[in-house]
């Protein structure tokens, strides 16, 4: 039976951040960024995650496909995959492993993929502290949609983080995919079973993964605008211990992608390697209406057809770029009906037919 402690609410008298003028600041960043941009997480940490799909399917290509990930994730090299195509997927798993196995094994994966990734990026010689800080700037950096950081209230420091999207179902699944990442983060920098004396959720009803993270002594606060946890000062301030053997390799941090139309291309751009997508398609993709689509497009003074034109330009310049791939096989990786449509296509933006583009850049190297 899950904790009496697990039950309380936290009332706008008691518990984590309840002053109103933090709630207001919440909601006008809230304001300010919704729409800035398309969600994205970095594909480095999604490809290894989908390929755990294994654990208890052998054939992952249909819940990719119904999740509205790319099928080449797991075979090439992108930069990113929309926020909305990985919570899909989140909840596919739910749906399919039930409440409390997609809990333990969401558990498992935090604990060998997600959290040893992040290790790679930040420093680790130092304070427990140090590294969570390091780490809301890592997060905060590679992502625009959530963001995390310490912060001190009501006499305890508290590890927040505070996501923008609100879709109850979304937000639910996202919620403890991040709970499990923070509290196997400080359980990573700290080797110990650590328990946090308070939880913070944006969840408004009990959650029941929080007995697979073995979190049975927090204070719980439920309906919250923040999910967060309290840390002691004697964690923060303890040095980072790591599992004997552990050898850090670093790895580059990158900086999302800041303005609306960037992101979109960043988004679609794993689709379109197989041929251009039609409007409808890429909206659903990304969780929007057409119309949405449409509008923010035509505020930033491009049509979507415009938008596509310029991630195939690119695509095209760095497929010409490898003598490798021929002419033909570029012009039906874009989508184009035959040669001649791409070639004019392609010297309408570049003022250079797709040879004479490939010379230039022969005799430039």
């Amino acid at each position: 039976m899950q904790s009496k402690r697990h039950a309380k609410k936290l009332t706008s008298s008691t518990g984590v951040m309840s002053s109103n003028k933090v709630e207001t600041s919440i909601a006008a960043v809230d304001a300010g960024l919704e729409g800035a941009f398309i969600p994205l997480l970095r594909a480095e940490y999604i490809a290894p995650f989908v390929a755990r799909l294994k654990d208890f399917d052998n054939n992952v290509y249909p819940l990719i496909e119904q999740a509205g990930l790319p099928a080449s994730l797991l075979t090439s090299n992108h930069d990113y995959v929309s926020e909305q195509a990985v919570l899909n997927l989140l909840k596919l798993i739910s749906a399919k492993l039930g409440s409390k196995r997609f809990s333990e094994w969401l558990f498992q994966v935090a604990r060998t993929i997600f959290v040893p990734q992040h290790l790679a990026k930040i420093t680790l010689n130092g304070t427990v502290k140090q590294a969570i800080v390091d780490f809301t700037h890592v997060v905060n950096l590679e992502s625009k949609q959530t963001n995390v950081h310490l912060k001190t209230g009501l006499g305890k420091v508290w590890f927040v983080r505070h996501r923008l999207k609100n879709d109850p179902i979304e937000s639910s699944v996202a919620e403890q995919f991040a709970l499990t990442m923070m509290v196997e983060l400080v359980r990573s920098l700290t080797q110990a079973q650590w328990q946090p004396a308070d939880i913070a959720l944006q969840s408004a009803t009990e959650v029941d993964y929080l007995n697979v993270l073995k979190l049975n002594q927090p204070l719980v606060f439920y309906g919250r605008q923040v999910t967060a946890l309290s840390i002691s000062d004697s964690v923060l301030a303890g040095k980072v211990k790591l599992k004997n053997g552990w050898q850090q390799v670093m790895s580059p941090v990158v900086e999302g992608p800041k303005g609306f139309v960037e992101s979109l291309q960043f988004a679609l751009l794993p689709y379109l390697s197989l041929g251009r997508i039609p409007v409808t398609t890429a909206a659903d993709l990304l969780g929007l209406s057409v119309r949405t689509l449409q509008r923010r497009l035509s505020e930033e003074g491009m049509s979507y057809r415009q938008m596509v034109d310029g991630i195939c330009f690119k695509q095209a310049k760095e497929m010409l770029s490898d003598g490798a791939i021929s002419v033909t096989q570029i012009s039906a990786t874009l989508g184009y009906s035959d040669v001649a449509h791409f070639s004019r296509a392609f010297k309408r933006m570049s003022g250079h037919s797709p040879r004479v583009f490939r010379q230039n850049i022969s005799i430039d190297q």
